[in-house]
């Protein structure tokens, strides 16, 4: 089922310095889609428009079925759409207090709010934590405690912005597993739309991808159909090998380019990642970092 959708979607700022422009997307429910770019390429403008929180200039928007050229009941629209910004608020008291408080303002009386508070926090593996205070609990908790709240309303499209940016690769991980959880829970079938630039992680737990660059829309599809359609496959390594030596293990056309000490490769299709790294190996090279980024939006970054 499709919960937003829009077409030819553009947004540019009073000060004309940056424009959001032609984006056609769509966002399903039990799937997670991730949107990476660099700072400043358009990322958080988009969530803002699919979380309600932001208004577009041009194009078309449809939110659970329902399209501009009807009146949108924005009430309706936001009471079923989480939005979690980069900076999350400051809770105060204990937390398992501050979701009770939640719970109930959204309708939940006496044991039906404990009994949905004590649900999330069991899933969400918050129980060691829950009658602590903000100041008490890491980064990563907060992030994972605020997901709760957010649940307490049972959205149908939760909206991420940068949310795994300032955690250790553990909290990271746990993180997205709570999210994979929540998409694959039939009882939800929540729709997630994040934003990130740890491209792995992003694309290990998503279905679908949205890749931006100064504002424009350079790839949104499946995870597993990036690369299709390219003429090379594009590696990154970092070896104790010259660029010299380097250049030697690659074959006429092919071509190195170096971004400090990590040497960004594109060879032919035929020319797989086992059988260059068996050339750069047997050239006398260690190979001290590899990543096969062909079927990654990370070589869309160099595009």
């Amino acid at each position: 089922m499709v919960l937003f959708s829009c077409d030819h979607l553009t947004k540019q700022y009073p000060n004309g310095a940056f424009t959001l422009s032609d984006i056609s997307i769509q966002l399903e429910s039990g799937k997670i889609t991730g949107v990476v770019g660099e700072n400043g390429n358009g990322k958080t403008t988009l969530l803002r428009i699919v979380a309600g929180e932001l208004g577009h200039d041009s194009g078309e928007i449809n939110f659970f079925g329902e399209s501009e050229s009807s009146e949108l009941d924005w009430g309706n629209i936001r009471s079923r759409i989480a939005y979690i910004a980069q900076r999350i608020p400051k809770w105060y008291g204990l937390l398992r207090t501050n979701l009770i408080f939640e719970a109930s303002i959204r309708g939940y009386k006496g044991k039906a709010a404990d009994a949905i508070v004590d649900d999330l926090i069991s899933k969400l593996g918050l129980a060691e934590y829950a009658d602590l205070k903000w100041s008490e609990i890491s980064t990563g908790y907060r992030l994972r405690f605020q997901l709760a709240k957010m649940l307490i309303g049972k959205p149908e499209l939760l909206v991420l912005d940068e949310p795994i940016a300032n955690l250790d690769i553990n909290a990271q991980e746990k993180f997205l597993a709570d999210l994979r959880m929540l998409v694959s829970d039939p009882e939800r079938r929540v729709s997630v739309i994040l934003s990130s630039q740890q491209l792995h992680e992003i694309e290990n737990v998503s279905d679908g991808v949205i890749f931006l660059k100064k504002g424009r829309m350079i790839y949104a599809g499946d995870v597993d159909k990036i690369g299709e359609e390219r003429v090379w496959n594009e590696f990154e390594l970092q070896t104790n090998l010259s660029p010299e030596q380097l250049k030697a293990c690659l074959r006429e056309n092919e071509s190195i380019t170096y971004s400090g000490k990590t040497a960004h490769i594109k060879v032919g299709l035929d020319f797989s990642a086992e059988q260059f790294l068996e050339k750069v190996i047997g050239a006398g090279g260690k190979v001290l970092y590899f990543r096969n980024i062909s079927s990654s939006t990370r070589r869309l970054f160099n595009a």
